[in-house]
């Protein structure tokens, strides 16, 4: 005998109608809005645009590395935090630049499928790192400053107390965000004419 208490709500869940050529009689207004808006986007030429972006911040990570290491800091793990740093700053530039959802998503699927192509040792590296994630929790709990994110910066190099690591990271944190900030700028996103 088999135990019917897992079924017993069934009837409240319905992921698809009964009859699946009725799937297409449904209306969902944000789904067709977000198809068209795609739709605009690809025909303006924007969400071409949108993936040149992202795969010319995938060039400009390979010039982020402006410094070297203060003196006792492992150079290749700070040069390693540097990208990691620029690589935030892309993503939440992207997604709070971008003109709409569509072009800041398409950019960034573009970013992080170049990035890892062009870059795979890093890009694993990344993804391992916790650096990424100290970041994000910044911003989630409202903290994201220059001085947080240096501090964030430094603690990843393993040099917590080291003022002038912390002092790096705050500057390559203002300097990433103009950067990226003038290249969403650049990418030259056509508007829809108006009637």
């Amino acid at each position: 005998m088999t135990d019917d208490s897992i079924y017993a709500f069934d009837e409240d869940i319905k992921i698809a109608p009964q009859h699946l050529s009725d799937l297409l009689k449904q209306e969902n207004p944000a789904a067709d809005d977000n198809i068209d808006l795609y739709l605009r986007q690809r025909a303006l030429g924007n969400t071409a645009r949108a993936k040149t972006l992202g795969r010319s911040l995938v060039k400009d990570l390979v010039d982020c590395v402006w410094t070297k290491a203060p003196e006792g800091v492992d150079p290749a793990l700070f040069d390693l935090q540097l990208k990691i740093l620029f690589v935030y700053v892309a993503h939440r530039t992207l997604e709070n630049c971008s003109e709409n959802h569509v072009l800041a998503n398409t950019a960034i699927g573009s970013f992080y499928e170049t990035l890892e192509q062009e870059e795979p040792a890093f890009f694993n590296a990344m993804t391992t790192s916790a650096a990424f994630t100290m970041y994000l929790y910044a911003r989630r709990s409202n903290r994201e400053s220059a001085e947080t994110i240096g501090s964030v910066f430094a603690a990843m190099c393993d040099a917590k107390d080291r003022e002038d690591c912390a002092m790096i990271g705050e500057s390559a944190y203002a300097r990433f965000t103009g950067a990226c900030v003038q290249r969403v700028a650049e990418a030259g996103y056509r508007g829809e004419a108006t009637p």
